[in-house]
């Protein structure tokens, strides 16, 4: 099969499992997240823990936010620590589920969150810095997209290989580092790449099938972590030949 009819069934089978999938998972994430500058972003903290917001290029000047939403914030050098309060009534605690928008300036640039409280742990949020070169690269290739058009741009630049170390932060994997910890009895995987970016992170597997054998994206879904999308260069696979997935999770803290 030709690289640009695979590329047609590529964006067909992805369509079909972005539709599947985005209902079931929508775009968010725990753990740490780093957003760009002069973006209005939604982000999901920690309704119970001390959440942690990180100023990358500088010390933080200033937090503005809504006290009378029930935030408490306190800045520290190149640190915010943003925590919900808890309300007692009668005889049980009532966390807070309002989200609350925040403008934090931090170095040279000024950050716009809303900060929407949610059931998870301690959450970090990195602020880039704005000198940062990969940064503005990320911002410019996505620049103007929906998520649905982000996630498949990501896609086919990763398919067509047009992924610039220069934009994305790409880690080349070997040795027992790809072999994944989810086996499949009937083909051999190998994590070849984890490339990341705004908003998401792609792993590209090479697959090696020892049978002939007909798989569904869905098939992989035990390797993601927060899917995406799942996408495959053929669905129709022939002993011994090596075919590519990829897989594409939501980066920890956005929404």
């Amino acid at each position: 099969m030709s690289k640009n009819r695979k590329g047609l069934a590529l964006k067909k089978s992805f369509f079909y499992l972005l539709a599947v999938m985005s209902p079931l998972f929508p775009p968010s994430a725990y753990g740490s997240l780093t957003i760009p500058p002069d973006s209005l972003v939604r982000v999901e903290l920690s309704a119970t823990d001390v959440n942690r917001v990180v100023c990358e290029g500088g010390e933080i000047k200033d937090v503005v936010y809504s006290k009378e939403k029930g935030l408490i914030v306190k800045a520290s050098g190149s640190d915010v620590y943003v925590k919900f309060q808890v309300f007692q009534k009668e005889d049980k605690m009532v966390y807070d589920e309002a989200p609350s928008e925040m403008y934090i300036s931090c170095g040279e640039s000024v950050y716009s969150l809303i900060a929407a409280p949610v059931k998870t742990t301690s959450v970090t949020i990195r602020l880039a810095d704005r000198k940062n070169s990969r940064i503005k690269g990320n911002a410019a290739v996505f620049k103007g997209l929906v998520y649905e058009e982000k996630v498949l741009k990501f896609l086919k630049m990763a398919y067509m290989d047009e992924l610039s170390p220069d934009t994305f932060s790409i880690e080349e994997v070997q040795g027992d580092a790809s072999i994944p910890e989810t086996r499949f009895s009937s083909m051999e995987l190998r994590l070849r790449r984890v490339v990341r970016t705004e908003g998401f992170v792609l792993k590209e597997y090479r697959v090696v099938p020892g049978e002939d054998i007909e798989v569904r994206e869905v098939d992989f879904m035990l390797l993601a972590e927060r899917p995406a999308a799942i996408a495959l260069d053929s669905t129709v696979m022939k002993r011994d030949f090596e075919y590519r997935l990829f897989v594409i999770d939501q980066a920890p803290g956005l929404r």
